[in-house]
């Protein structure tokens, strides 16, 4: 196992220890390398909070000062989408993520490996650390805000192609696929962290035949049509029958509509 070198060891030690003052951090705990154990002195360093769900507003104004008491100054801190937080770089380029999480919206099982740096009255780790499982899978779930995106993103394709933005669509599909991939990683348990140019390990060769199978598409309207029905159906398929699996609410109105504004608009059924 590598570690990485000190500038890194210095901002998990003082993530640990600054933060843990602080009434209204539950608990800090790290991902990415230096949770499995990959880490070497080229890592970035992944700090996770969990704050109290009245202290979110504040957190969500000031987590760049707080990145910066654990790193030191910084010449980027950009907040990450749909996050609380996002990336900090020092001068001296240590990438530092901090990322903050409400207790309401809290799952210690979404991230593949943890390294708990503390955790304050003991409930939210209550096993510790939790090692990494890769790619093999675990306990199916339900992935609630996955299977909402991908309808949000299915419909949209009637104004992107209403609009004869046909670049737009063509990258239309790889988002609705990127849906359907985090789908699939649902039905195998996985709880994927292996970097963005890491898939395979994590995916069935049952699965990965379903997504180099995604009709080829350029420029064309039909091309496009057709590549974003295939995925539809595949995620319909495998949507339905993962939330009976799981017990999830699968939100069959929402889809209903769906389906029916895209048939309105291009004549074909997509599912």
């Amino acid at each position: 196992m590598t570690t990485g070198d000190q500038r890194q060891q210095a901002v998990i030690a003082r993530a640990g220890e600054v933060l843990r003052g602080d009434a209204r951090v539950l608990a800090v705990y790290l991902i990415g390398s230096y949770a499995t154990g990959a880490s070497d002195r080229f890592s970035d360093v992944d700090v996770h909070l969990v704050v109290t769900d009245d202290s979110t507003e504040w957190f969500t104004e000031h987590w760049d000062d707080v990145l910066r008491e654990l790193a030191g100054p910084t010449v980027l801190a950009d907040r990450l989408p749909g996050m609380i937080g996002g990336v900090g770089i020092t001068a001296d380029w240590l990438h530092v993520d901090l990322i903050v999480h409400p207790l309401a919206s809290f799952d210690r099982f979404q991230y593949d490996g943890v390294r708990v740096l503390f955790d304050r009255d003991g409930t939210l780790f209550p096993e510790g650390d939790l090692a990494p499982k890769g790619g093999r899978p675990g306990e199916p779930y339900w992935p609630a805000a996955t299977v909402n995106l991908f309808f949000y993103f299915l419909g949209n394709l009637v104004t992107v192609l209403g609009r004869d933005e046909r670049i737009v669509g063509n990258q239309g599909i790889g988002v609705v696929r990127d849906q359907l991939i985090a789908l699939m990683l649902a039905e195998r348990g996985v709880r994927r962290n292996g970097g963005a140019k890491r898939l395979n390990a994590f995916l069935s060769d049952e699965q990965r035949a379903a997504l180099e199978s995604i009709p080829a598409a350029g420029t064309e309207l039909a091309d496009i049509i057709a590549a974003h029905q295939y995925i539809c159906r595949q995620f319909i398929t495998r949507g339905t029958a993962l939330a009976e699996r799981t017990g999830g609410e699968w939100p069959q109105e929402f889809v209903d509509v769906t389906l029916a504004h895209l048939q309105n608009h291009f004549h074909v059924s997509f599912a």
